[in-house]
């Protein structure tokens, strides 16, 4: 299957099925038409006509689909395929989320990757500037305190600590022009907090797809509180990956991007315009692939975190959990 990102953000656009493609007819040109075989995700801004027999086959091949407001003010909403029929796993979840020693285990391991990434994105964005490097040792503090929590509200404490002080450094990092003060949202009120918020979305739908691959529930988490209407397990899962989202922000911000690509008022706050939009999803599109660095894409990351999550499960493998716990220790002790 071909990594073809499908992005439809024009009211006047008519969007249906033709066989085993999806057909696009737009007012001011030829319809076009991109077989299902082809698309890894689908992005939705606004309110295109889209009709029923999309959505099925999408769910049908298990192709996510994003719907974005057309303004800042919406909130966004996640299409896909309904749980795996893998019951057993969920009943596992289920049953580990009713361990609060497990699960505050799982809610140190999420948050110490995440602080460590975090202190990874600071270095190599700060330039050894002597109060960036302090904030450094603020986030290894935090993430030292991680290990002494003993229970939720403790754990995200010390998440919180350490978000206010990355955050800080983000300020001291980024040029005055892009008015960044700190992380703010609904609407977000400068350009660099209206690509965190989106990416943050874009980066959601991934997890939100290998969770469900695997079976598991995603309203059901272990760091996040139960919350209705809430995927508790997406919002778990995307924490340590947040830092690495934060870096793809900061890499488009004078190349991909720049003041020009965004628009600002008081009702919405600060957006991404059509020309902003099409260099975001095409860098998007572009980031998904391996990385240089790492070899390892957004979603390869989020099918891991999930494959290790499932190893605190009591039903897992056990040569696996057991090897997997005794990693977390050394890590955490």
């Amino acid at each position: 299957m071909s990594d073809l990102t499908v992005i439809l953000d024009r009211k006047e656009l008519v969007v249906r099925m033709e066989s085993k493609s999806i057909r696009v007819d737009r007012p001011d040109g030829p319809p076009e038409r991109i077989p299902l075989g082809m698309i890894a995700r689908v992005i939705l801004i606004g309110s295109p006509m889209v009709s029923c027999d999309v959505w099925r086959a999408l769910a049908e091949q298990n192709i996510p689909a994003v719907l974005l407001p057309s303004r800042g003010r919406g909130v966004s909403a996640h299409m896909g395929a309904g749980l795996s029929a893998t019951i057993t796993t969920r009943i596992s979840q289920h049953l580990t989320a009713q361990d609060d020693k497990c699960s505050l285990s799982i809610g140190q391991w999420l948050l110490d990757k995440k602080l460590q990434a975090q202190e990874s994105v600071v270095k190599k964005f700060g330039n050894a500037k002597p109060e960036v490097e302090l904030i450094c040792t603020q986030i290894r503090s935090c993430r030292e305190g991680l290990r002494k929590a003993d229970g939720r509200n403790s754990l995200m404490g010390h998440e919180g600590a350490a978000a206010s002080a990355y955050f800080t450094a983000f300020a001291k990092i980024l040029p005055e022009k892009w008015n960044f003060h700190g992380r703010n949202r609904r609407p977000p009120r400068d350009p660099v907090n209206a690509l965190l918020s989106l990416s943050y979305v874009m980066a959601g739908e991934e997890v939100r797809r290998a969770i469900l691959q695997r079976g598991l529930d995603p309203a059901l988490g272990f760091l996040h509180a139960p919350q209705s209407g809430r995927e508790n397990l997406v919002l778990d899962i995307l924490e340590p990956l947040r830092p690495k989202v934060d870096r793809f922000v900061l890499q488009l911000l004078d190349s991909s991007l720049n003041l020009k690509h965004f628009t600002t008022n008081e009702q919405d706050g600060c957006l991404l315009n059509k020309k902003g939009r099409s260099a975001f999803f095409k860098a998007w599109a572009k980031w998904q692939e391996p990385d240089v660095e790492d070899k390892k894409s957004l979603k390869s990351m989020a099918e891991n975190f999930v494959r290790e999550l499932i190893a605190f499960f009591p039903n897992s493998d056990f040569q696996a959990r057991k090897e997997h716990l005794k990693n977390l220790n050394l890590c955490l002790e």
